[in-house]
């Protein structure tokens, strides 16, 4: 009892600390990790062109990466750090920011999760409805089967 009142206690600051990722935010963290990229690859002397040629990805997927335009996997970034030597630091960066983009991933999903929530449950329908949704259900079976006639709620066939 003792351990989950610890456990518990230790994960309340960590979720009060947590502040709201924004779009912005992740925005600039991609902007941000892009001019890494770009920095590292000027301080090698590496083009665009050749980066992309080592990496086996497009010079337009690098430019846009760059930019902060375009979000690409962890692959890529192994990619560009190992062709550039970077010792793990683009890795690092790009994990840095998926981090930030899962977290506003996770927002949406809780806001859309309290949205819900917050809704009264359905009532049940009344029979007026049940009979129409059966007399639909019906049709649309004997529409699938190729049959002519449809039985109805009431249990007369009527003619198509």
């Amino acid at each position: 009892m003792v351990v989950i009142a610890v456990a518990t206690a230790a994960l309340i600051p960590l979720r009060a600390a947590a502040e709201p990722v924004t779009p912005a935010t992740v925005a600039d963290a991609r902007r941000l990790l892009g001019a890494r990229l770009a920095n590292t690859r000027r301080a090698a002397g590496v083009k665009q062109v050749d980066l992309a040629w080592m990496v086996r990805w497009s010079r337009s997927t690098v430019a846009s990466v760059e930019t902060g335009r375009q979000s690409t996997p962890r692959e890529f970034w192994l990619a560009c750090d190992l062709a550039l030597g970077a010792g793990g630091l683009l890795v690092a960066a790009w994990a840095e920011t998926e981090m930030l983009s899962s977290r506003l991933r996770d927002q949406r999903a809780i806001e859309r999760i309290r949205l819900r929530l917050s809704e009264s449950p359905p009532r049940c329908v009344c029979r007026e409805l049940q009979l129409l949704l059966n007399e639909v259900a019906v049709a649309t079976s004997a529409a699938h089967l190729g049959r002519s006639s449809v039985v109805q709620a009431d249990g007369r066939q009527r003619r198509g």
